[in-house]
């Protein structure tokens, strides 16, 4: 939801510079901007133990320490791959031209900054300018960081010299010239960076919560890196602000006022807190959930709440109040208004999976595989990559299954669209037994017994099902019905009956034995 200062995210910045010197250098094209290459992996670092000695300093450190998680420093400048340790650099960050390398961060004085002075450090953080003078390639996100204060700064770098220092030598980024010229990067700056620096994050109308809200959104936590997107030299889109964008087949929501106009500031500050989205409607997963791991959920109860409080009146200039235009509009044009509106980020070109709009074979396979009703809840609801409504907030579920069909009709041609809208009866047995069962399955249990999220069993593993089965099958029945350890009654699916989740069960149960005769349950 918030910043996330991990891979793709990274990815992000590092482009910019290099679209810009492209642009100013030669005529290759930037349209990759966008998407980022680097594979989420959720694998988390772990803070080093360190030495806070006493008093003052101890404090300073201590502050320090603070600071740079909500910085979420550790993401970027860790190699968890690679198994190096904690800030020592070596994170590889791969783009279309080139490959970057983090540094190491630690005061290692030979491969660290353990030969820096905290000037350095502060006009690195401010200006994106290194101890030689030359300029730091945007990928490290100094246009956020020059809204820290200078006392903040020195924290941090109080924290960053208490760190066990170690000796791992840093890597020389893969760029080709003339790419890798960093005086190229003041075309940069000038363009998008120059014009905002400095810029007070104080608003004395404003509450003392909301101002500390805004600083940590707009300087540590870099929110927006993630949260906007961005045009094709890697700046962010003002318009779109926090509005929400495609981050490596992830949806980073909008988390300005529109998008959570119905969640409590609280429940805002919950999902900083937890790895649970808000009214425990899923877990936080990809790029958010290294964030929460790593960053967020270190955070005081009264900073999360802050965040919240500030995030919930960002205004996004180039959002409009889809639910008053949709008002009174017949079904098929509603559709297109929310499809324009909300699905076509990733039903246009495939982004993130979606099938796209126009591709036949694929919506049919789609529709007959789990049924047009199905379709319908896993768009309300969500389904793998696609979150619920498909992130549109003042979506009503009309809306969504408006949408549903303007796909579907844009797909399919009339006798298909009608076959799968009114599809040949089937045999009670037919339907409870195998069709319903299926379609419930890939509505609300698969989330999490494809991969066995949660401890849940893997659907298909004989060993794991056959422990449960031995219980006997009521006990099964009951346990699913009524929700055990981490799973909740029927699932979590709210809309599904109680012959609903009998009948994914016994869909589930057949998958891991084949053999076993479940006709009488």
């Amino acid at each position: 939801m918030l910043h996330c200062f991990t891979a793709p995210c990274r990815q992000r910045h590092a482009l910019a510079c290099l679209l810009l010197s492209v642009l100013l250098v030669s005529a290759t094209q930037a349209g990759s901007a966008r998407s980022p290459w680097l594979t989420y992996t959720g694998v988390y670092p772990v803070y080093p133990a360190i030495e806070y000695g006493q008093g003052k300093q101890a404090d300073t450190i201590r502050r320090g320490e603070y600071l740079a998680k909500v910085g979420d420093c550790i993401a970027c400048h860790t190699d968890t791959t690679a198994g190096s340790a904690a800030f020592a650099g070596g994170l590889p960050i791969p783009t279309p031209f080139g490959t970057f390398y983090t540094p190491n961060i630690t005061p290692d004085p030979a491969t660290g900054l353990g030969n820096w002075r905290e000037a350095d450090f502060i006009r690195a953080m401010h200006d994106g300018i290194l101890p030689d003078g030359s300029n730091a390639f945007p990928a490290f996100p100094y246009i956020f960081f020059n809204h820290v204060t200078r006392e903040d700064l020195r924290d941090i770098w109080a924290y960053l010299q208490a760190l066990p220092a170690v000796m791992q030598k840093n890597r020389n980024n893969t760029l080709p010239f003339p790419l890798d010229v960093r005086f190229l990067q003041y075309g940069w700056k000038l363009l998008f960076f120059y014009p905002h620096r400095n810029t007070a994050i104080n608003d004395p109308q404003r509450s003392p919560a909301w101002n500390r809200g805004a600083y940590l959104v707009e300087g540590l936590g870099h929110c927006s890196m993630c949260h906007t997107p961005m045009n094709m030299l890697g700046a962010q889109q003002q318009d779109h602000y926090l509005g929400g964008a495609l981050i490596n087949g992830f949806w980073a929501p909008d988390i300005a006022r529109k998008g959570l106009q119905t969640a409590s500031r609280y429940q805002v500050a919950g999902v900083l807190a937890k790895d649970r989205l808000i009214d425990a409607a899923g877990d936080v997963r990809g790029p958010m959930a290294d964030a929460v791991h790593d960053s967020l959920r270190y955070l005081t109860g009264a900073d999360q709440l802050a965040i919240a409080e500030y995030l919930k009146t960002v205004q996004t200039p180039g959002r409009t109040d889809l639910a008053a235009e949709l008002a009174g509009q017949p079904p098929l044009k509603q559709g297109r208004q929310v499809y324009t509106s909300a699905c076509i980020l990733c039903h246009l070109r495939g982004e993130a999976g979606a099938p796209r709009i126009g591709d036949s074979a694929n919506w049919e396979r789609r529709v007959r595989a789990v049924g047009l009703g199905v379709m319908y809840r896993n768009a309300i609801s969500g389904f793998n990559n696609m979150p619920p409504r498909g992130a549109c907030v003042t979506c009503n579920d009309t809306d969504v299954i408006a949408a549903v069909d303007y796909l579907l009709r844009h797909s399919l041609d009339e006798s298909q669209w009608e076959e799968l809208k009114n599809p040949p009866p089937q045999s009670r047995q037919q339907s409870t037994s195998v069709t319903l069962g299926k379609q419930i399955y890939a509505h609300a249990c698969s989330r999490c017994h494809a991969d066995g999220r949660e401890g849940a069993p893997v659907t298909g593993d004989a060993g794991a099902w056959q422990a449960l089965l031995d219980k006997n099958f009521d006990v099964v029945l009951n346990n699913a019905l009524r929700g055990i350890g981490r799973m909740p009654a029927k699932g979590g699916c709210a809309d599904c009956s109680g012959t609903d989740v009998i009948a994914a069960v016994k869909y589930m149960a057949q998958q891991a034995e084949p053999d076993r005769d479940l006709s009488l349950w």
